[in-house]
């Protein structure tokens, strides 16, 4: 039924904190630490210890660290996306108003019809 949430004001919608946990898990770390004993990755294929780096704080990594790597160009896309959901917004108001406008007119021609008859 969102056909029928007009509304000139815009609601400001709810916004949710994403926090994924996380944990450790010893088992987890055993079987990854046997894997690498014998030289295997868990998919079968052959470890290989130039790929694997560690950090100032002693945990492992296979991937190279590059500072704020994670965080470049979100800022933008975040922008991006309201953007498109406002125009989309828009629209749908838009549509809506036009609908709206529309049964008006033909709500007036049926009522001088329904006049008609009964002149």
């Amino acid at each position: 039924m969102g056909f029928f949430n007009l509304s000139f004001f815009r609601t400001p919608s709810h916004r949710v904190f994403h926090y994924t946990p996380r944990y450790y898990d010893e088992r987890k770390e055993r079987i990854a630490e046997i894997y690498k004993k014998y030289g295997k990755n868990p998919d079968g294929t052959p470890f290989d210890p130039s790929q694997e780096t560690t950090d100032n704080k002693g945990a492992k990594s296979t991937r190279e660290y590059v500072p704020g790597a994670s965080i470049r160009g979100s800022f933008s896309k975040g922008i991006e996306q309201h953007r498109r959901q406002a125009e989309n917004k828009k629209v749908k108001k838009l549509i809506t108003l036009v609908t709206f406008v529309a049964l008006l007119v033909a709500l007036y021609y049926i009522a001088i019809g329904v006049g008609q008859l009964f002149k």
